[in-house]
């Protein structure tokens, strides 16, 4: 799976990412604000999670990253396996201690520490 992929959804789609940045900073301007470095990787996040939360959203989305011809079906479907893994790995505070340490979890949400169920 390319590591690119969230910066290429990025650049696709551009234009829908502009509405949805434009409805999360009515609903909460403080955690989106322009002087936050990370903010655009954030609201990045925040979008690939709340397309990955509907599924008709995400079928129009997958019909317009194959049809750009800049990511392939099989690396979209990679991307969204590891993405829904890491989404239930988050809800479910099932970790390596690997993945821990590297994706700097905090201690109180591990509830489970395991060496089969990964993604890193």
């Amino acid at each position: 799976m390319d590591n690119f992929i969230p910066y290429q959804l990025k650049e696709i789609l551009e234009d829908d990412l502009k509405k949805f940045k434009k409805y999360v900073s009515e609903i909460n301007s403080d955690e989106f604000n322009d002087t936050d470095e990370d903010a655009e990787d954030k609201l990045l996040s925040l979008f690939i999670m709340t397309v990955l939360n509907d599924m008709s959203v995400l079928k129009q989305v997958k019909k317009k990253c194959i049809d750009s011809k800049k990511i392939s079906e099989k690396d979209f479907n990679s991307f969204v396996y590891v993405s829904l893994k890491y989404i239930d790995k988050l809800n479910r505070g099932c970790w390596s201690f690997y993945e821990a340490t590297i994706l700097n979890i905090p201690a109180e949400e591990i509830r489970e520490l395991t060496i089969t169920y990964t993604i890193l």
